[in-house]
């Protein structure tokens, strides 16, 4: 990824998964890092955790700032398109399970099971 786009990527996808992040946080407990696969594209590369808060249902499910997502509910990450993810993640119910397959730096491919809270 170019430097500039690296840079204008947050601010494009912020208007487009913010809003449904910001709905899944009291939830699910993680915020991430987002890139696009171009300037002005809303097809996602690659989403990072880029927390974890303490005492979350995400905590507890064992997500760890740092862990890159590569599917979300079986929805590949890579190629997708920002307002599905938005979607998905809006979606999720207290009570409901958010399944992430992630891959974490020297320990491989994991699943995360997080049951939401309220």
């Amino acid at each position: 990824m170019k430097p500039l786009s690296a840079i204008l990527y947050a601010l494009l996808l912020v208007g487009i998964l913010g809003p449904g992040v910001a709905l899944a946080k009291p939830r699910l407990g993680f915020s991430v890092a987002i890139a696009t696969d171009g300037f002005f594209s809303a097809t996602l590369a690659e989403v990072k955790v880029a927390s974890v808060h303490a005492g979350s249902a995400s905590e507890k499910a064992g997500l760890k700032a740092g862990d890159l997502i590569v599917e979300v509910n079986g929805l590949p990450i890579k190629g997708a398109s920002g307002l599905a993810m938005k979607k998905v993640l809006a979606d999720v119910k207290p009570g409901e399970h958010l399944l992430l397959k992630v891959q974490r730096a020297g320990e491989g491919v994991m699943l995360i099971d997080i049951i939401a809270g309220t």
